[in-house]
Protein backbone atom coordinates (compact mmCIF):
# COMPACT_ATOMS: atom_id res chain seq x y z
CA UNK A 1 0.00 0.00 0.00
CA UNK A 2 1.22 3.38 -1.00
CA UNK A 3 2.46 5.28 2.42
CA UNK A 4 0.26 8.52 2.94
CA UNK A 5 3.73 10.81 2.57
CA UNK A 6 3.94 9.64 -1.12
CA UNK A 7 0.11 10.65 -1.81
CA UNK A 8 1.17 14.01 -0.37
CA UNK A 9 3.84 14.80 -2.35
CA UNK A 10 2.24 13.34 -5.75
CA UNK A 11 -0.59 15.58 -4.71
CA UNK A 12 1.61 18.48 -4.33
CA UNK A 13 2.66 17.61 -8.00
CA UNK A 14 -0.65 17.06 -9.35
CA UNK A 15 -1.50 20.34 -8.12
CA UNK A 16 1.27 22.71 -9.25
CA UNK A 17 0.77 20.90 -12.49
CA UNK A 18 -3.08 21.76 -13.13
CA UNK A 19 -1.84 25.00 -11.65
CA UNK A 20 -0.21 25.85 -15.54
CA UNK A 21 -3.11 24.06 -17.24
CA UNK A 22 -6.08 23.00 -15.78
CA UNK A 23 -6.34 19.71 -18.79
CA UNK A 24 -2.56 18.86 -18.11
CA UNK A 25 -0.47 16.74 -15.45
CA UNK A 26 3.53 16.91 -16.71
CA UNK A 27 5.48 14.53 -14.30
CA UNK A 28 7.77 14.27 -16.35
CA UNK A 29 11.79 13.61 -14.69
CA UNK A 30 10.04 13.61 -11.23
CA UNK A 31 11.26 9.53 -10.66
CA UNK A 32 8.15 8.83 -9.07
CA UNK A 33 8.40 5.19 -9.70
CA UNK A 34 5.20 2.95 -8.99
CA UNK A 35 4.72 3.58 -5.42
CA UNK A 36 3.70 7.17 -7.19
CA UNK A 37 1.50 6.12 -9.93
CA UNK A 38 0.11 4.04 -7.19
CA UNK A 39 -0.52 7.09 -5.78
CA UNK A 40 -1.42 9.75 -8.55
CA UNK A 41 -4.44 7.30 -9.63
CA UNK A 42 -5.79 7.65 -6.50
CA UNK A 43 -6.24 11.56 -7.26
CA UNK A 44 -9.94 12.93 -7.73
CA UNK A 45 -8.09 15.62 -10.16
CA UNK A 46 -8.19 12.83 -13.68
CA UNK A 47 -11.78 13.27 -15.16
CA UNK A 48 -10.90 15.75 -17.15
CA UNK A 49 -7.02 14.91 -17.44
CA UNK A 50 -6.55 15.57 -21.43
CA UNK A 51 -2.81 15.28 -21.65
CA UNK A 52 -0.35 13.18 -18.91
CA UNK A 53 3.63 12.96 -19.36
CA UNK A 54 5.03 10.39 -17.08
CA UNK A 55 8.41 10.01 -19.15
CA UNK A 56 11.77 9.01 -17.40
CA UNK A 57 9.94 7.88 -14.05
CA UNK A 58 11.27 4.49 -13.57
CA UNK A 59 7.87 2.82 -13.66
CA UNK A 60 8.01 -0.70 -14.08
CA UNK A 61 5.20 -2.78 -15.17
CA UNK A 62 3.88 -3.22 -11.97
CA UNK A 63 3.74 0.77 -11.80
CA UNK A 64 2.15 0.41 -15.44
CA UNK A 65 -0.73 -1.99 -14.25
CA UNK A 66 -2.12 0.13 -11.39
CA UNK A 67 -2.62 3.51 -14.41
CA UNK A 68 -3.80 1.03 -16.85
CA UNK A 69 -6.32 -0.48 -15.00
CA UNK A 70 -7.61 3.61 -13.48
CA UNK A 71 -11.16 4.19 -14.93
CA UNK A 72 -10.73 7.88 -13.98
CA UNK A 73 -9.25 9.32 -16.66
CA UNK A 74 -12.34 9.88 -19.27
CA UNK A 75 -10.94 12.70 -21.73
CA UNK A 76 -7.42 11.89 -21.81
CA UNK A 77 -5.64 12.01 -25.47
CA UNK A 78 -1.94 12.29 -25.11
CA UNK A 79 -0.26 9.92 -23.12
CA UNK A 80 3.81 10.72 -22.29
CA UNK A 81 5.74 7.33 -21.20
CA UNK A 82 8.89 6.88 -22.54
CA UNK A 83 12.11 6.57 -20.53
CA UNK A 84 10.28 3.46 -18.32
CA UNK A 85 10.20 0.58 -18.34
CA UNK A 86 7.03 -0.71 -18.21
CA UNK A 87 8.16 -3.98 -20.45
CA UNK A 88 5.60 -6.60 -22.00
CA UNK A 89 4.11 -7.34 -19.28
CA UNK A 90 3.25 -3.28 -19.00
CA UNK A 91 2.18 -3.15 -22.70
CA UNK A 92 -0.10 -6.39 -22.23
CA UNK A 93 -2.27 -4.39 -19.75
CA UNK A 94 -2.26 -1.39 -21.60
CA UNK A 95 -4.63 -2.58 -24.56
CA UNK A 96 -7.57 -3.24 -21.42
CA UNK A 97 -7.18 0.39 -20.41
CA UNK A 98 -10.29 2.06 -20.60
CA UNK A 99 -8.94 5.04 -21.78
CA UNK A 100 -6.89 3.45 -24.47
CA UNK A 101 -9.14 4.19 -27.57
CA UNK A 102 -9.79 7.73 -27.17
CA UNK A 103 -5.64 8.63 -27.83
CA UNK A 104 -4.78 10.82 -29.88
CA UNK A 105 -1.10 10.35 -29.09
CA UNK A 106 0.94 7.26 -27.41
CA UNK A 107 4.55 7.71 -26.78
CA UNK A 108 5.99 4.12 -25.58
CA UNK A 109 9.61 5.07 -26.48
CA UNK A 110 12.65 3.22 -24.84
CA UNK A 111 10.43 0.65 -22.62
CA UNK A 112 12.01 -2.66 -22.86
CA UNK A 113 8.99 -3.44 -25.14
CA UNK A 114 9.85 -6.51 -27.69
CA UNK A 115 7.62 -9.32 -29.60
CA UNK A 116 4.63 -9.91 -27.59
CA UNK A 117 4.19 -6.09 -26.11
CA UNK A 118 4.56 -4.97 -29.43
CA UNK A 119 1.89 -7.32 -31.03
CA UNK A 120 -0.67 -6.62 -28.05
CA UNK A 121 -0.49 -3.13 -29.29
CA UNK A 122 -0.44 -3.49 -33.04
CA UNK A 123 -3.75 -6.12 -32.42
CA UNK A 124 -5.89 -3.24 -30.44
CA UNK A 125 -8.94 -2.59 -32.76
CA UNK A 126 -9.91 1.01 -31.52
CA UNK A 127 -7.33 3.35 -32.29
CA UNK A 128 -9.62 5.46 -34.89
CA UNK A 129 -8.28 8.36 -33.00
CA UNK A 130 -4.79 7.66 -32.56
CA UNK A 131 -2.38 10.42 -34.92
CA UNK A 132 1.11 9.94 -32.76
CA UNK A 133 2.72 6.14 -32.44
CA UNK A 134 6.50 6.14 -31.33
CA UNK A 135 8.08 2.53 -30.84
CA UNK A 136 11.28 4.09 -31.09
CA UNK A 137 14.40 1.94 -29.15
CA UNK A 138 11.73 -1.21 -28.39
CA UNK A 139 12.66 -4.40 -30.07
CA UNK A 140 9.47 -5.17 -31.11
CA UNK A 141 10.46 -5.95 -35.12
CA UNK A 142 8.92 -6.91 -38.22
CA UNK A 143 5.82 -8.53 -37.21
CA UNK A 144 4.70 -5.50 -34.91
CA UNK A 145 4.86 -2.98 -38.35
CA UNK A 146 3.28 -5.81 -40.47
CA UNK A 147 0.12 -6.12 -37.73
CA UNK A 148 0.07 -2.34 -37.60
CA UNK A 149 0.15 -1.52 -41.72
CA UNK A 150 -2.84 -4.23 -41.86
CA UNK A 151 -4.89 -3.03 -38.91
CA UNK A 152 -7.56 -0.42 -40.44
CA UNK A 153 -7.57 0.74 -36.53
CA UNK A 154 -4.30 2.33 -37.84
CA UNK A 155 -5.77 4.53 -40.54
CA UNK A 156 -5.55 7.97 -38.98
CA UNK A 157 -2.08 8.03 -38.29
CA UNK A 158 0.17 10.59 -39.13
CA UNK A 159 3.60 10.20 -37.16
CA UNK A 160 4.85 6.94 -36.78
CA UNK A 161 8.52 6.18 -35.13
CA UNK A 162 10.18 2.46 -35.64
CA UNK A 163 13.59 3.93 -35.26
CA UNK A 164 15.89 1.29 -33.93
CA UNK A 165 13.09 -1.08 -33.57
CA UNK A 166 14.61 -4.03 -35.09
CA UNK A 167 12.67 -3.96 -38.47
CA UNK A 168 13.56 -5.42 -41.97
CA UNK A 169 12.88 -5.75 -45.57
CA UNK A 170 10.01 -8.19 -44.54
CA UNK A 171 8.08 -5.25 -42.87
CA UNK A 172 8.99 -2.53 -45.12
CA UNK A 173 7.54 -4.62 -47.95
CA UNK A 174 4.10 -4.56 -46.40
CA UNK A 175 4.63 -1.01 -45.07
CA UNK A 176 5.31 0.43 -48.57
CA UNK A 177 1.81 -1.47 -49.83
CA UNK A 178 -0.12 -0.28 -46.43
CA UNK A 179 -3.65 1.50 -47.49
CA UNK A 180 -4.16 1.47 -43.71
CA UNK A 181 -1.13 3.98 -43.45
CA UNK A 182 -1.78 6.30 -46.39
CA UNK A 183 -2.08 9.42 -44.13
CA UNK A 184 1.37 8.97 -42.63
CA UNK A 185 3.33 12.10 -42.92
CA UNK A 186 6.15 11.44 -40.79
CA UNK A 187 7.97 8.74 -40.44
CA UNK A 188 10.78 7.63 -38.68
CA UNK A 189 13.13 4.10 -39.81
CA UNK A 190 16.17 5.11 -38.62
CA UNK A 191 18.63 2.70 -37.16
CA UNK A 192 16.71 -0.73 -38.21
CA UNK A 193 19.06 -3.41 -40.68
CA UNK A 194 17.44 -1.80 -43.80
CA UNK A 195 19.72 -2.10 -47.34
CA UNK A 196 18.81 -0.88 -50.55
CA UNK A 197 15.93 -3.39 -51.44
CA UNK A 198 14.53 -1.69 -48.36
CA UNK A 199 14.96 2.08 -49.92
CA UNK A 200 13.71 0.43 -53.24
CA UNK A 201 9.82 -0.94 -51.98
CA UNK A 202 9.84 2.41 -50.34
CA UNK A 203 10.33 3.99 -53.56
CA UNK A 204 7.57 2.11 -55.29
CA UNK A 205 4.87 2.97 -52.96
CA UNK A 206 1.75 3.78 -53.99
CA UNK A 207 -0.11 4.45 -50.68
CA UNK A 208 2.73 6.36 -48.54
CA UNK A 209 2.32 8.81 -50.97
CA UNK A 210 1.72 11.86 -48.12
CA UNK A 211 4.61 11.51 -46.37
CA UNK A 212 6.47 14.58 -46.17
CA UNK A 213 9.69 13.62 -43.36
CA UNK A 214 11.54 10.33 -43.96
CA UNK A 215 14.25 9.37 -41.83
CA UNK A 216 16.29 6.56 -42.44
CA UNK A 217 19.30 7.31 -40.43
CA UNK A 218 22.16 4.63 -39.54
CA UNK A 219 21.21 2.75 -42.34
CA UNK A 220 22.98 0.49 -45.08
CA UNK A 221 21.06 1.95 -48.29
CA UNK A 222 24.27 2.51 -50.29
CA UNK A 223 23.64 5.45 -52.66
CA UNK A 224 21.43 3.69 -54.93
CA UNK A 225 18.90 3.19 -52.02
CA UNK A 226 19.36 7.22 -51.32
CA UNK A 227 19.09 8.12 -55.29
CA UNK A 228 15.80 5.80 -55.14
CA UNK A 229 14.58 7.17 -52.68
CA UNK A 230 15.12 11.12 -53.85
CA UNK A 231 13.74 10.45 -57.30
CA UNK A 232 10.85 8.18 -56.60
CA UNK A 233 7.95 9.92 -58.06
CA UNK A 234 5.84 8.58 -54.85
CA UNK A 235 7.25 11.11 -52.15
CA UNK A 236 6.50 14.29 -54.08
CA UNK A 237 5.06 15.96 -50.60
CA UNK A 238 8.65 14.96 -49.29
CA UNK A 239 10.49 17.93 -47.38
CA UNK A 240 12.80 16.33 -46.00
CA UNK A 241 14.69 12.61 -46.11
CA UNK A 242 17.61 12.17 -43.44
CA UNK A 243 20.59 9.26 -43.92
CA UNK A 244 22.99 10.41 -41.60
Amino acid sequence: MVSQPKIDYINRLIDDSLSQGDDTIELKGKFIGDEGVEALVQSSDLANIEDLDLSNNNITWRGAVQLFKCDKFKNLKRLYLNDNNIANKGALALVDASFLSGLSVLDLHFNAIDGPGGMAIAKYSHFQKLQVLNFQENQVGDDTLIAIAKNPSFGNIRKLNFYRTGITIKSIKVLAKSKVLKKVKHLNLGRNYLHPDSAKALADTKTLVNVESLLMIENYLGDDGVKNIMESDSFVKLKMFRVL
